[in-house]
């Protein structure tokens, strides 16, 4: 049953569509009852049977797969089909009809062949297999291209890691490459083309190797993993980009909502020790999430960041304070908001009950921490700055305070930075933070205020100045996606700025610190 099934893909692989599969078939059969001449039929009719009974059949299977490379096998296994005449039988079937008519019926006959032939689907001889070289090499061309990318390169050896279809020919074509592998592909290697990549394992497995460059699929989805992740862009081909693997001492990993909405869950992971931090939560569905997320890495918090107070933020954290289930949370950070003027501005969407249970729940807390703007914290090497909480400047802005009042702040290392915005959002704010910080709102990655819906504005150059890579949106693809939400409008601005957006639908989304 494997055989077959193996068969009937590789059939459909070569084929394409089944037309001129039937088209050969049809030729067969008629040579079979219009052809006399023995030397005729063997050359057209019983040659291609023979080279199809040795393609289907279980033994030529079973005897390449026990001597070609797996990695390789349907590449090489495909090149059987190159025995057979398909054209010539095609050919010589219409020769052997055609020749029965004569004058305008012929014609007729030819265009009509022609016609069949037009419609019939994509000629098998347009695939990879059949098509010229496409460069004088007779390599691949994005082996050319990846080489001259390392033309102006004056190292002596150049270790590089590459999917084993362009690995085989790289040293090939350049003697200064050299590879950690040779046709025996470790299973880090997969990694490259894996259409959901572990970047940690390339990371790991580079370092081990002291490999300078990796080779990935640029299919969007895989090569963004690696770039959230941190790797360094070094250059691209049709097919794959060539990259520089990067080291993260932080993980901080994005989260979708459980229940389908916005809301904001991170975590932020030490590779080193396992120093865990998570940052709001989400709302109450999200509360498994969280839990399994923290019990992954130990089942302790040492820091939990909470941004302010609205339910798609803090019910998660809510659920888990007032029954943890041997979680253990050392430290909580908070915005200061005043309850009686938050009391006084609440809106109907304001989750006073959401603030409420909070401030119950903690009342006789002895690890509540208010921040205040300008605090800092240092956890290794990862130095957390707040550039905003609830305090006058919140106030004086008087639009939105719940959400205004959000903490927003950087997370930077030797290597890379997010700048964290919360629901922050207004221009007022956007502009008290441009003037007041300027250049140390710059981040590689930005946590865009109020999930990228009614943010900043564009025109108080928030995001010029801050000048991420990456812009995350915490919200779903129907938010993202809306005519009836400015959140689409926002990331169509930021990709014109040439910076990256992710959102939920590729979460969740890890990035290297």
């Amino acid at each position: 049953m494997v055989s077959l099934n193996y068969f009937f893909s590789m059939t459909k692989a070569y084929w394409g569509s089944f037309g001129f599969a039937f088209l050969f078939t049809v030729a067969l059969i008629a040579i079979l009852f219009l052809e006399k001449e023995k030397i005729k039929r063997y050359t057209f009719l019983w040659f291609s049977v023979v080279v199809l009974v040795f393609i289907y059949n279980p033994i030529t299977l079973f005897v390449c797969r026990k001597f070609l490379e797996p990695t390789t096998f349907d590449q090489y296994y495909l090149r059987f089909y190159s025995l057979i005449p398909i054209m010539a039988v095609i050919a010589y079937m219409f020769t052997l009809v055609l020749k029965r008519f004569t004058g305008v019926k012929k014609l007729a006959g030819v265009i009509g062949v022609c016609a069949l032939i037009a419609v019939l689907g994509k000629c098998i001889y347009t695939e990879d297999w059949f098509t010229k070289a496409e460069n004088r090499n007779k390599v691949p061309q994005d082996v050319i291209t990846i080489c001259d990318l390392f033309a102006d390169d004056d190292s002596d050896v150049i270790r590089i890691m590459a999917p084993q279809d362009i690995a085989v020919y790289l040293r090939q074509m350049d003697s200064r490459f050299s590879m950690p592998y040779s046709r025996s592909l470790p299973d880090e290697a997969y990694e490259l083309t894996n259409e959901k990549p572990d970047p940690s394992e390339i990371v790991r497995y580079a370092k081990e190797n002291n490999v300078s460059y990796v080779v990935v699929s640029a299919v969007d989805n895989v090569l963004n993993t690696y770039l959230n992740y941190g790797f360094k862009l070094y250059g691209r081909t049709a097919h794959y980009a060539v990259l520089e693997p990067y080291e993260p001492t932080w993980i901080m990993t994005e989260y979708a909502m459980a229940s389908g909405d916005q809301g904001i869950c991170y975590t932020v992971e030490n590779v080193s020790d396992g120093t865990f931090i998570v940052i709001d939560g989400g709302d109450a569905a999200n509360e498994q999430t969280v839990r399994d997320a923290i019990n992954a890495h130990g089942g302790v918090v040492d820091a939990w960041i909470l941004t302010h107070y609205h339910q798609d933020h803090i019910d998660s954290f809510n659920a888990i304070y007032a029954d943890p289930q041997g979680i253990e949370i050392k430290e909580i950070y908070v915005t200061p908001l005043d309850a009686d003027k938050f009391y006084q501005v609440a809106q109907e969407w304001d989750d006073v009950d959401s603030f409420d249970t909070f401030m119950e729940i903690t009342k006789d807390a002895d690890n509540i921490n208010y921040v205040a703007r300008n605090d800092v914290l240092a956890f290794d090497d990862l130095k957390i700055t707040f550039f905003n909480s609830y305090d006058q400047v919140v106030v004086d802005c008087g639009e939105d305070i719940p959400n205004n009042d959000s903490l927003v702040f950087k997370m930077e290392t030797a290597g890379r930075s997010a700048l964290i915005c919360a629901d922050c959002h207004s221009k007022y704010m956007a502009d008290y933070l441009v003037k007041t910080y300027g250049e140390s709102l710059k981040a590689d990655i930005l946590q865009c205020g109020h999930h990228g819906n009614n943010s900043m504005p564009e025109d108080t150059g928030f995001y010029e100045t801050v000048s991420p890579q990456i812009a995350i949106f915490d919200t779903p693809d129907k938010i993202m996606t809306s005519a009836n939400y400015t959140a689409g409008a926002l990331g169509a601005y930021l990709q014109q700025l040439n910076i990256r957006v992710v959102w939920y639908n590729t979460a969740p989304n890890a990035f290297g610190l």
